[in-house]
């Protein structure tokens, strides 16, 4: 246990050195961040968290004498995807190259590592437990790519995709612990241990403003792989830490965001790649809540959810019920934003 206590703190330490070592160099070579009409912040800022927060993770990983085989997979896969993330954080490569390498990385992980979604759970009172059988390994590369992309929509206001995750793997490490799935433990708490040295300087004050930087498209994929390896292997298989349907709870708001946001874009004949200004944190800044008061109240939801599925796993809620009472918050969310939309478009 000393010993695994030990690689957490390498891996918070060795983040803060990394953040440190990279920036003179992100800004050397241009891997920074300006604003335009959709990033509002002030100055020049290095693109370097997820570097930063894979170099914490990798080392502390090395550091462990505990046997993490199993786990070369998902380095293997992180480093694709953070790699990837850092050249499109600093060239900006085109959609089509970005989406070839997270499905390489996805394929890692569901055909070679073997972590993949097996079954749904009981969503239906009538129809029992719902198999993927064959159709397994797509819908999980389908799963993976979602929630990478979900974590990165996310990333719009400083300390939003970071502390999101941070509840969520925060949820996930409880999970792992309490089902003595000691490799998801690991996993989970070196994420937890890289995340509040990002978040140190992403949330810098104006008086610091020289030392903020970003998590990039690096950051946020390399959580969401995080986050969805973890759901996937703590929700499937005979020694499941927790049921199919509480994986959404626990990573229920960037679902709802991405979800929703692409289902606008579809409807009024955008591209659902575009990017545009009708996210959740952008929804609430133009009702008048500052920027502080934004990030507070997403937080807040993502926490009230993962606390509802945590609960609900504890207390033995059925699976439907479960899956029942997140498709209601849905649809409220989805009603409630567009309204949000429109009330704001009319008072344009």
């Amino acid at each position: 246990m000393n010993i695994f206590l030990g690689s957490v703190v390498v891996a918070m330490f060795t983040t803060f050195i990394a953040i440190s070592v990279l920036r003179p160099f992100a800004i050397s070579i241009n891997l920074t961040d300006s604003p335009n009409n959709r990033k509002k912040h002030e100055g020049i800022v290095p693109l370097i968290g997820g570097l930063g927060m894979f170099f914490g993770f990798f080392v502390s990983v090395l550091t462990t004498t505990v046997d993490l085989n199993h786990i070369k997979y998902f380095v293997l896969a992180s480093f694709i995807v953070v790699i990837i993330g850092a050249l499109d954080d600093h060239r900006d490569i085109s959609v089509g190259y970005r989406f070839f390498f997270q499905i390489i990385a996805a394929v890692i992980v569901a055909a070679v590592a073997g972590v993949e979604i097996e079954s749904l759970g009981n969503l239906f009172l009538s129809r029992g437990e719902i198999l993927l059988n064959s159709w397994s390994v797509f819908f999980t590369i389908i799963a993976i790519i979602v929630a990478m992309n979900a974590v990165n929509m996310s990333d719009g206001i400083h300390g939003l995709a970071g502390l999101m995750s941070f509840i969520t793997l925060l949820s996930l490490a409880y999970f792992s612990y309490i089902g003595g799935n000691q490799e998801s433990l690991i996993i989970a708490s070196f994420m937890c241990a890289v995340i509040p040295p990002f978040l140190f300087y992403n949330l810098s004050t104006k008086s610091s403003v020289g030392k903020r930087i970003f998590m990039g498209d690096a950051g946020s994929m390399f959580l969401g792989l995080a986050i969805v390896w973890l759901l996937i292997n703590l929700s499937q298989g005979e020694y499941r830490s927790f049921s199919p349907i509480i994986a959404v709870w626990l990573f229920a708001v960037p679902l709802f965001d991405s979800v929703s946001t692409v289902i606008r874009r579809i409807k009024i004949g955008k591209s659902p790649l575009q990017p545009d200004l009708n996210h959740l944190h952008h929804i609430l800044i133009r009702t008048g809540l500052s920027t502080k008061f934004a990030l507070i109240t997403i937080l807040l939801f993502s926490f009230f959810m993962a606390l509802i599925g945590i609960l609900g796993e504890l207390n033995g809620i059925s699976e439907w019920k479960m899956f029942i009472g997140f498709m209601v918050i849905f649809v409220i969310y989805f009603i409630f934003t567009n309204l949000l939309i429109s009330k704001n478009t009319n008072n344009l």
